[in-house]
């Protein structure tokens, strides 16, 4: 199960944004919270509990460990707390700390992926600076993702060609293999197409340097913004009553 590490709750948005109602959201702290835990394990669901402290409560080790109990070609069941419950495979949980800096047992990192959403004071600079020129310039920051999306689609589509090319060969006839026409014809298309993607790669490329140029910009701006959060950050090092 994912672990998010996540002081400034920006997974937590990212997650709520993406799965949307079908999220159960709770805390360890909500009323009759086993309850909900239960009602989306049977049916499910999809479920963020929000707000961890180092210690996870030992109910949910069964769940954490997917201690998952099948009887023959009948449903799974797992035991949470005193009942033992039916378990639906599509079931997904998702962890969520506020603690900067968490101290969970070694199993817990065993059982789960941790996943660091602290933000540093260069990703956060990257932030600003693309809200500041989506800002200014939106149609050169819809530009700049556009382009994004489009280097991370040619390397699936290299990938996905790579994957066939293999599955071909392996699967060819060592002594046939020169006659082999549709492994041939597959080799003339992978190679024509990682032709007009390296084409595309280099002009996205180009195109890529211009808009970085043209953001750069506003660099000094995002610059003193990720410097001023985190001065503001630090002063609860110096007196405790100051709350970030």
């Amino acid at each position: 199960w994912p672990l998010l590490v996540d002081p400034q709750q920006q997974g937590t948005r990212w997650i709520k944004q993406r799965i949307g109602e079908e999220l159960t959201v709770i805390q360890l702290s909500t009323p009759k919270w086993l309850d909900k835990v239960v009602f989306c394990v049977q049916t499910g669901s999809q479920l963020l509990i929000e707000g961890l402290a180092d210690e996870i409560d030992a109910v949910l080790e069964p769940l954490l460990s997917r201690a998952v109990i099948k009887r023959g070609v009948g449903p799974m069941f797992l035991k949470l707390g005193p009942d033992e419950i039916e378990y639906d495979s599509k079931f997904q949980l998702y962890l969520q700390s506020k603690l900067v800096n968490p101290h969970f047992r070694p199993e817990v990192s065993a059982q789960c992926t941790v996943v660091n959403f602290i933000v540093t004071p260069e990703g956060l600079e990257e932030q600003i600076l693309a809200l500041v020129v989506n800002c200014e310039k939106p149609q050169l920051e819809e530009e700049k993702q556009i382009l994004v999306r489009r280097q991370n689609e040619f390397k699936v589509v290299l990938s996905r060609l790579e994957d066939e090319l293999l599955s071909q060969l392996s699967a060819a006839d060592p002594a046939t293999i020169l006659d082999n026409l549709p492994l041939i014809e597959g080799l003339e298309k992978t190679k024509e197409t990682s032709r007009e993607i390296a084409l595309q790669v280099a002009e996205a490329e180009k195109t890529e340097a211009e808009i970085n140029h043209s953001r750069e910009l506003y660099r000094p701006v995002a610059s003193e913004g990720s410097m001023l959060f985190f001065l503001v950050v630090e002063l609860s090092t110096v007196q405790h009553m100051c709350c970030t």
